[in-house]
């Protein structure tokens, strides 16, 4: 079986969509890596893709769906498909800045409609929440901790994927109290806001 990474972050590098994709392959070789934003630079990407007999779409939720660019790259790889459709298994991760996992729901059902339209097979994904986190985090141990309950979820998934078997859809997020999270959201935001020129006080709204 040859499997591939697709990743649908906007980011070329250090992008947590990604990190959590190699991680799921963690100890696998010859793991293919493609980045829907490279599309300009590799216009054969769509044919290379449909050598793979499991490809794993993994991407940041934009506005409780998917960043444009990636459903700009979706349509034109199912132009690509009707002219030689093969089969695919698509197994996919989505990530988000919410806390909830479960944020990535609707996100997981436009891309199994996806699937339907384009001749995909549409193996199952995972909803991650507080996505940013795990990527500042990446030094801490996945067994144990707040990363724990990810790690399990990206375990099953791994199993199905070496099995060929499909992958029920599940949400999950770090064990991790989510008041805490929110404080430290704030936080991180208003450093950036402050490194960027603007003044937190001004930029939220008087209640």
């Amino acid at each position: 079986m040859k499997y591939a990474i697709l990743s649908g972050s906007p980011k070329p590098s250090n992008s947590c969509s990604e990190m959590l994709a190699k991680h799921l392959f963690t100890d696998m070789e010859n793991i293919t890596v493609f980045h829907c934003i490279d599309i300009h630079k590799n216009p054969d990407i769509f044919h290379q893709l449909q050598s793979f007999d499991t490809i794993l779409l993994s991407f940041p939720l934009y506005f409780d769906a998917l960043p444009s660019h990636l459903l700009s790259f979706l349509l034109q790889w199912e132009k690509e498909r009707k002219r030689a459709a093969v089969k695919v298994n698509l197994y996919v991760i989505a990530n988000c800045g919410f806390f909830e996992g479960k944020q990535n729901r609707y996100a997981l059902q436009v891309v199994e409609n996806w699937c339907t339209k384009s001749g995909m097979c549409f193996m199952g994904g995972i909803g991650i929440g507080a996505g940013p986190m795990l990527n500042e985090i990446q030094a801490m141990a996945w067994q144990h901790g707040p990363k724990a309950p990810v790690d399990k979820a990206l375990r099953r998934m791994r199993e199905a994927i070496i099995t060929d078997t499909a992958f029920k859809n599940s949400y999950v997020q770090p064990a991790f109290p989510r008041s805490l999270y929110i404080k430290m959201a704030h936080h991180s935001w208003n450093k950036q806001l402050k490194k960027n020129g603007y003044d937190p006080k001004r930029v939220y709204p008087k209640r």
